[in-house]
């Protein structure tokens, strides 16, 4: 009987203990619920995003009360011409960086925020739920997440988590791939394997050459290389790849491409990387082409770039009698493009001057530089002082012209 009531005992203990232990504490389950709970509310998404955004740092326009330029699309915000909101949010890094809010609003707000953690982050790149229901709200969430990535310089742990946005297609493609090229986690086979999925020419903007041991990357690359369907700059972008890796292999057939089209090609940024290649390449011949585009290239932009690029990589002796024509006005006359929100320049004004002058007056300083070359140099200086186009008075605007209109380029009469 005895014998009995114990193991009736024991077996209620045990029944208790095993009810006890299948339930979780207070702190357990708190836990649990915390670490279930999505980024964005299922019940009323359009009150989380909101929410989320303002987590973010972000502002809805319709909450500013200074004046901001909209160019006419009201509820939509304008800086140099292009558009900053998105969907009627401000982006984060504008909200705590300029002057949309007053002092006082951004206190009331908490602004500037502080940064969140990589894991709350990754939680708002929702691009499942995007794909289904194509919230506007939830694309500036995944906008501003990416930005904020970048400008807060969060690292990164996994280039897949960011990866998934791009898969997703949902036009943040080139905003993905900048981020993890400038945190250096693209590599070529990444590159390769993206492409041979989604066949994206965006990827050739992202090609890097190929490093000792991948050899399945260069065969890749040089397969690429035989498909007709390229156009020329696709074909110079894999063409620099595999010429950075081998140049001696590839030096013949880098510079024919380049030699039989960079002159013609109608977009200032192409010829400029052709032309900046050739630089690079500096033999008589290459050097020969870029004093040519110096001198000949229709677009001021492209003149100017070729400059920066000439200091950029340490160049004068091959391109200062050249630089010198161009002081003295010898050169073909070019054209500025237009660029919204630029400088504006009179018709009759040397438009190459600022950049001339910056690149003769670091020339000037190299201490290598043999008595001739300083010569020709204080000589250019020399001659753009004695330009009387360079000198002209400021333009004034007409009363309500605004620095939109006032910065159209002049045509003339």
């Amino acid at each position: 009987m005895i014998l009995s009531h114990r193991v009736l005992i024991i077996s209620l203990l045990c029944t208790l203990g095993c009810s006890s232990q299948s339930q979780p504490t207070g702190t357990e389950q708190d836990h649990a619920e915390t670490a279930a709970v999505p980024a964005v509310s299922q019940k009323n998404p359009s009150v989380s995003y909101e929410e989320i955004l303002y987590e973010l740092g972000a502002f809805p326009v319709s909450k500013l009360t200074k004046r901001y330029w909209n160019n006419g699309h009201p509820g939509e915000v304008f800086s140099k011409g292009e558009r900053e909101d998105v969907n009627g949010w401000l982006p984060p890094f504008w909200v705590r960086g300029n002057s949309y809010l007053t002092k006082s609003e951004k206190t009331r707000f908490g602004i500037p925020k502080a940064p969140l953690s990589y894991e709350r982050y990754i939680s708002f790149l929702e691009v499942e739920t995007y794909q289904q229901t194509k919230d506007p709200l939830l694309f500036a969430i995944i906008e501003f997440t990416l930005d904020e990535l970048h400008w807060r310089k969060i690292k990164i742990k996994n280039p897949e988590d960011l990866l998934k946005v791009y898969h997703a297609k949902m036009g943040l493609d080139n905003k993905v791939l900048w981020l993890l090229k400038r945190r250096e986690l693209i590599d070529g086979p990444m590159v390769a394997n993206l492409y041979r999925q989604y066949q994206d020419p965006l990827l050739f903007r992202f090609l890097i050459p190929p490093e000792p041991g991948q050899d399945d990357y260069k065969v890749f690359l040089e397969q690429l290389l035989a498909e007709k369907q390229l156009d020329t700059m696709q074909r110079f972008a894999v063409f620099t790849q595999l010429y950075q890796a081998d140049k001696p292999t590839h030096l013949a057939g880098y510079k024919t491409l380049i030699f039989k089209n960079a002159a013609r090609l109608p977009d200032r940024f192409d010829r400029y990387n052709m032309y900046a290649a050739l630089i690079g390449i500096g033999d008589p011949e290459s050097v020969k082409a870029v004093n040519h585009a110096l001198l000949n290239d229709p677009t001021a932009q492209v003149r100017e770039f070729l400059l920066r690029e000439l200091k950029r990589q340490d160049q004068v002796v091959e391109y200062i009698d050249t630089i010198h024509l161009l002081c003295l006005g010898r050169g073909q006359k070019c054209v500025r493009e237009f660029v919204p929100n630029g400088p504006g320049y009179y018709r009759d004004e040397n438009i190459l001057a600022d950049s001339l002058e910056t690149y003769l007056n670091w020339a000037k300083q190299k201490q290598t530089l043999n008595p001739k070359t300083k010569q020709k140099i204080l000589a250019s200086l020399q001659a753009i002082s004695n330009d009387a186009s360079n000198s002209f008075e400021p333009r004034s605007y007409k009363p309500g012209e605004d620095r939109f209109e006032a910065n159209k380029p002049i045509q003339d009469q």
